[in-house]
């Protein structure tokens, strides 16, 4: 026979075990062909009996840790379990306060335009005049904020700098 088709048997038993040809997790076809190998090489027989029985004396061997690492180990799994259950509360809150800014923002928004279209019929203003002041009067708070966050990022970072001195803006 072939070397390689040896060398192919042997890797399939050393990565999804030697129980393969017994329904192991190969795909069928594979099991096949490797039941039909081990049957006429005996060589890959004695591999196959070979990886079994020292994976069965490994599986024999207890293994003990340490009481202080079980202990450590716990602590770190519930510490990183409660550190998940806050993240993922932090997110339901974000994204809870999003849905509710975004239908304040929509409610409040319709109650300023119906305010401004009544404003515009009482000073008998065209509809597009009114309609640009509640243009204005709506992006006008969010220019703001940019210019105070802008000025303040701005005084940020020379205040970083100062700080660390290797700040490069």
């Amino acid at each position: 026979m072939n070397a390689d088709v040896h060398e192919q048997a042997r890797k399939l038993i050393a990565s999804a075990g030697p129980e393969v040809h017994l329904g192991g997790e190969a795909s069928p076809s594979a099991n096949a062909w490797l039941a039909a190998h081990l049957q006429t090489c005996a060589s890959c027989r004695a591999f196959a009996e070979n990886a079994a029985e020292t994976i069965r004396g490994l599986r024999a061997i207890p293994i003990a840790a340490e009481r202080s690492l079980v202990l450590t180990t716990q602590m770190r799994v519930r510490r990183r379990a409660l550190e998940l259950q806050r993240q993922r509360e932090r997110l339901w809150l974000v994204s809870v306060s999003c849905i509710a800014v975004t239908l304040g923002a929509l409610l409040s928004s319709v109650a300023l335009w119906r305010g401004f279209a009544w404003l515009g019929e009482r000073a008998q203003l065209a509809p597009p005049v009114w309609q640009v002041g509640f243009l204005v009067f709506c992006v006008m708070p969010a220019l703001v904020a940019a210019i105070l966050l802008l000025a303040r990022g701005t005084h940020c970072d020379s205040h970083l700098a100062d700080q660390t001195g290797s700040y490069r803006g």
